[in-house]
């Protein structure tokens, strides 16, 4: 494949050739041939059902439904909560909003300890190898590590970094998963 890297703040994803591939201007997408797919979970379905192997959303109905639960959790009690309190952080507004988002990271950290008892001695969050599930967490849990080094954030009371001592079972499967091969090249330049 070939990954293309584009730059928000120089305007890449309002460009015409990228709205002709996703008139929202959004990333990710994927394109595939002729198929253009938008939205993280649409592009894991679609790699999925294209290329069955690994099978990203289980081999039974039972892993398939639990999988897409975690999916689903990780859009409401994490991505999107997540996204709240780091928005402010990286444009340098948290210290305006501290008592606000001080008491949206009590609800998160809730999560992430709730996170850490359902992965208990597992390696992965569904089963007994990485599944749609870990891809769809992951980059939440680091977007909240990368705004928690931001200088921003001092003014609030995140207590989640660094993870290995705030939530050290979810510190280890982030290590697992950047353990995987080709972690290195996918991980966004703009976020080291």
């Amino acid at each position: 494949y070939d990954a293309i890297r584009l730059s928000n703040t120089k305007g890449d994803q309002k460009a015409e050739d990228f709205r002709a591939v996703n008139p929202r201007g959004t990333v990710p997408v994927l394109v595939d041939g002729a198929v253009n797919v938008r939205e993280t979970n649409a592009v894991l379905a679609y790699l999925d059902a294209a290329y069955p192997e690994p099978a990203l959303f289980g081999s039974s109905p039972g892993e398939t439904a639990a999988i897409w639960q975690v999916v689903q959790e990780t859009e409401a009690r994490y991505r999107t909560p997540i996204g709240n309190i780091t928005r402010p952080i990286f444009r340098g507004k948290a210290a305006e909003k501290a008592e606000e988002l001080n008491e949206a990271i009590v609800a998160v950290r809730r999560e992430l300890h709730a996170l850490e008892e359902q992965i208990g001695g597992r390696d992965w969050l569904v089963g007994d190898v990485l599944t749609a599930a870990d891809l769809a967490l992951y980059p939440a849990v680091m977007q909240l590590m990368r705004g928690a080094t931001k200088d921003d954030a001092a003014a609030l009371e995140l207590k989640v970094a660094p993870l290995t001592a705030h939530f050290p079972v979810l510190a280890a499967w982030c290590q697992r998963i950047e353990a995987l091969p080709g972690y290195d090249s996918a991980y966004p330049p703009h976020w080291r």
